[in-house]
């Protein structure tokens, strides 16, 4: 793909959003169905009010005076904050969720791109989360941890996608104490038969490997040191360690904790100094109480790997390699804060918070989106796009993104925006400077 075709590529992938929010998605159903409209719409049609939002979301900072202008000049009808404010329910959460979902979809060449090592697969699940403080008077919807003197307040964003596709396939919002654990269920919600899922350790529950693997999908997750294996064919404990010193390196079937699931293990030797570093932050652990054992200590010079996916299809070095693609979230959620503005909400309510952090996502995924549809035009000369990069420059032109999806000029967008904000708002309880120093001048 030449550098020229980029700024059409970008501009097509707006265009079809429009378009999607205008005729090819059914707003309405998504909005009853999320318990966010119970009532026909007296006023502003849903597919007008979520195309200003989708428009909003390149926006760095959200208020509802803001947000009510851009439905105005999306729908040229009144609509005012307070109508607005009213509107706002937690469900805004839910129908959000169901539209970026319903929004980016699957891209139709993604699956036939992508072969080798992969090709037995539907699609490749990755689902991690990401977490933000939270000013300390939202404590009560989105508790964080706490001391003997006050509870703070955090928010936790649950996001799974698929990896070759750019699809978003889930996003919720909870406090920090509905820790990874808690959420290793929800990857259920979306897996289909023929799915893998990759996932780091804060999801290791052995109960929904064992329903994962029922459910006909595939799952490939670090193993945690402390867990109990046993040899499918004597039923006895295995002694890891010292499997380990005779061999070197482990890729046999065993049975997982006390259910007994059956998975294939794979051990492969770290470098020297991965494992010291591992150690030694392992010894730095902040509960002194609780020192690591010595066979873990031991465990830490080795990647420990499990999954359901036979040896005949990857061999142990290919799985290795396939669970490192689990780094590409970390670098989603790195886009997403340091340059889209995920850490900038308005949290004066939770209502106002829940609208500007879904809000904010809508165009988080668009970047990705954007990401994935460039890199499979990429007409194969070795350049690849940055999701960084590209996430940093969306950013810096999202006047120009806005503008485009409510197709006005950024000119007439400009001049608008200048006569719906620029004055103070009418205000009987206090005065503003230039009132003050007007009062002080006058004889």
């Amino acid at each position: 793909m030449h550098v020229k075709n980029i700024p059409q590529v970008l501009a097509t992938e707006l265009q079809s959003l429009r378009q999607h929010v205008q005729s090819g998605l059914d707003v309405e159903a998504l909005a009853r169905r999320s318990g966010f409209l119970r009532r026909c719409p007296r006023k502003i049609p849903m597919a007008d009010f979520l195309l200003a939002l989708v428009a909003l979301a390149a926006e760095s900072y959200l208020t509802l005076e803001r947000v009510a202008a851009i439905v105005v000049l999306a729908t040229r009808l009144s609509y005012s904050k307070q109508a607005l404010h009213k509107r706002l329910t937690p469900a805004i959460e839910g129908f959000l969720a169901q539209c970026a979902t319903a929004l980016f979809g699957q891209l139709p060449e993604a699956r036939e791109r992508w072969r080798g090592w992969l090709s037995p697969f539907r699609r490749v699940l990755l689902h991690d989360s990401t977490l933000q403080t939270l000013p300390e008077h939202l404590a009560v919807l989105f508790p964080g941890s706490r001391n003997h003197r006050k509870r703070f307040a955090a928010l936790k964003i649950q996001f799974i996608t698929d990896l070759l596709s750019g699809q978003a396939l889930h996003l919720s919002l909870s406090g920090f104490t509905r820790n990874d654990q808690a959420a290793a269920l929800d990857i259920l919600e979306v897996a289909q038969p023929g799915d893998l899922i990759l996932r780091d350790l804060g999801y290791f529950v052995v109960r929904a490997f064992r329903w994962i693997a029922e459910s006909g999908a595939f799952f490939v997750s670090r193993c945690r040191p402390d867990m109990t294996c046993y040899d499918p064919r004597t039923g006895a404990s295995l002694n890891l360690v010292a499997e380990l010193r005779r061999c070197g390196r482990l890729d046999r079937e065993v049975w997982l904790g006390s259910e007994k699931l059956p998975v294939r293990l794979v051990a492969l030797p770290v470098p020297e100094a991965v494992a010291n570093e591992r150690r030694r932050r392992a010894k730095q652990n902040r509960d002194r109480r609780c020192p690591p054992s010595a066979r873990r200590l031991f465990l830490l010079g080795w990647t420990l790997l499990i999954t359901n996916v036979a040896r005949s299809v990857w061999p142990a070095k290919v799985l290795a390699a396939i669970y490192r693609l689990r780094w590409r979230i970390e670098m989603i959620f790195k886009a997403w804060k340091s340059h889209l503005g995920l850490r900038q909400f308005h949290c004066r309510s939770a209502k106002v918070l829940r609208l500007s952090v879904m809000t904010k996502l809508l165009f988080c995924v668009l970047a990705y989106r954007c990401c994935q549809s460039l890199e499979l035009l990429c007409d194969r000369t070795g350049r690849h796009v940055s999701l960084q990069r590209l996430a940093r420059i969306m950013a810096a032109c999202a006047c120009w993104i806005e503008a485009s999806l409510l197709r006005v000029s950024p000119q007439r967008l400009w001049e608008y925006s200048l006569a719906c904000h620029v004055f103070y708002e009418q205000r009987t309880d206090r005065k503003n400077f230039c009132e003050l120093l007007a009062h002080l001048a006058t004889p």
